[in-house]
């Protein structure tokens, strides 16, 4: 009798340690899946049952109502991360770390994930939505969204985001304003042969980087003939236009001056009649400003083909 009690003692405690390592190992491996994720119910249950509440951690950058990219980048990215843990008594035993970046460029809204465990699929609003395959651990997946015709600045890209596999999932809520595309702003300075022969006309233009205070342009018209050149100046602020013709020369120079706004054009337009019968119909035309890093080339005289 004392010999079977022992034997059954002994029994027990195997059976207990058996049924403890198997529990251990199951928390250990529990992964969700895609029909876990879409299934409240069962997904809230395991939840409960393996995973703590997730450390996060977002951080943002850039204000779409004052803030703009480029095509080629820089982009405003928001990065979040979260420590997931699970298993043992106190559902600490073992963790992973989910880092998730995500923005959006001229076309497309980007989403980048890694994770320390590697991950298998992303369930958005739901739904899987990824075909690549598993990610390893360390490496980062990248799942692009385009963004569509019509969307405007500072709209809103919002979905419930579950990282699912090799372990706990991570669900994170994605919340970003869109970044509106910049107004490319390259400083020019132009001009053009519009009309030859006896009547003739010269179209200038310049637009700056800069918020100027004061420029000048301004430049000649050959062989000039008849009363004042027609000049018609369209942008700017505070413009005036001066003529004069040197002592004994029959050319005729014009004068422009004012102020322009950044990222702004001025045109100017000149018709005037003239004797010449060359090739080239005006003399060389300059600008100065007031910002000694606004330097740009003189346009030499425009000859008509």
């Amino acid at each position: 009798m004392k010999k079977f009690a022992k034997k059954l003692k002994v029994f027990l405690k195997f059976s207990y340690l058996l049924v403890f390592f198997s529990m251990v190992y199951s928390c250990q491996n529990e992964e969700f899946t895609p029909s876990d994720a879409t299934n409240n119910k069962t997904a809230t249950t395991k939840l409960k049952t393996t995973l703590v509440a997730p450390f996060s951690a977002k951080i943002s950058s850039g204000n779409c109502n004052t803030d703009c990219i480029k095509v080629d980048g820089p982009y405003f990215k928001t990065t979040d991360q979260q420590i997931v843990t699970w298993g043992g008594p106190n559902n600490d035993k073992f963790s992973k770390t989910v880092d998730i970046e995500y923005y959006n460029t001229t076309t497309a809204f980007i989403l980048k994930i890694k994770s320390t465990n590697g991950w298998k699929d992303l369930v958005i609003d739901g739904v899987s939505s990824w075909t690549t395959g598993p990610v390893a651990a360390g490496a980062w997946g990248t799942l692009t969204i385009p963004l569509g015709s019509g969307w405007n600045t500072c709209d809103i890209k919002k979905f419930a985001l579950q990282i699912t596999g090799n372990g706990p999932q991570a669900v994170f809520d994605v919340n970003y304003s869109l970044f509106g595309v910049c107004n490319e702003c390259v400083a020019s300075f132009t001009g053009k042969a519009i009309s030859c022969g006896q009547s003739r006309e010269a179209l200038y233009k310049f637009k700056s980087v800069s918020d100027l205070s004061y420029f000048k342009i301004q430049g000649g018209l050959t062989n000039f003939t008849g009363t004042n050149a027609v000049v018609t100046v369209i942008g700017g602020t505070n413009t005036t236009t001066t003529q004069s013709t040197p002592s004994g020369s029959s050319n005729r120079i014009i004068k422009v001056e004012g102020a322009i706004f950044k990222c702004s054009e001025i045109t100017i337009r000149v018709t005037w009649n003239s004797t010449n019968t060359g090739s080239i119909i005006t003399g060389s035309w300059s600008i100065s400003t007031n910002n000694p890093s606004v330097a740009l080339a003189p346009i030499a005289g425009l000859t008509c083909n």
